[in-house]
């Protein structure tokens, strides 16, 4: 029994009413999701601009929000850090909007790079820790490989990795979104 707050009289609803309708925006939403995954997958150099220029544009909200931060009363003997770093913020996110492709580049030697020393941590913690010393070597080792085709390929296998990551990565979330529709459904039926 709820109050609906309009003349003050209760009124009956079942829980699952909220269930059996919400489940369908849950459902298009994994549908949307899953056909972004595909086209990503499809169209490497779209998903490549388009990561280039989303990456130029958070630079530029950091940017100006680093900015009102290091001008705000409330910073300390560091606003001098908060303003140079707004500034660089915003000047490379304006070099990722008008070279959307050199955005998404310089995300692709990051991820290289950080799988490298990834994997070459995984390695050497796997000097010290026995228990499961072989799984470690094996994700060390293909993080380094991966890491050093990123690093060390031209630019076109470098967007096409990223356009596969998040291809693949919109894929898994779209599928689990409609699982979780489908359950919502049942529930709200039940």
């Amino acid at each position: 029994m709820t109050n609906d707050g309009s003349n003050g009289q209760a009124t009956h609803s079942r829980p699952g009413e909220k269930l059996a309708t919400g489940w369908r925006w849950i459902l298009a939403y994994g549908l949307i999701v899953i056909v972004i995954g595909l086209f990503a997958l499809i169209n490497p150099l779209a998903t490549g601009l388009a990561i280039g220029i989303m990456l130029g544009m958070m630079l530029v909200v950091y940017g100006i929000t680093a900015i009102a931060a290091g001008l705000s009363p409330l910073t300390g003997r560091a606003r001098w850090i908060e303003l140079l770093l707004g500034l660089l913020g915003i000047v490379a996110g304006l070099i990722a909007i008008f070279n959307p492709f050199a955005g998404a580049l310089s995300l692709v030697v990051l991820i290289g790079a950080w799988l490298l020393v990834s994997g070459l941590f995984q390695i050497l913690s796997a000097v010290k820790i026995t228990h499961d010393r072989l799984w470690r070597v094996l994700l060390g080792a293909v993080d380094m490989i991966l890491g050093g085709l990123l690093l060390f390929s031209g630019p076109g296998t470098g967007l096409i990795f990223l356009a596969v990551v998040v291809g693949i990565s919109f894929l898994f979330r779209g599928v689990f979104l409609i699982a979780l529709a489908r359950e919502i459904r049942k529930l709200g039926r039940a």
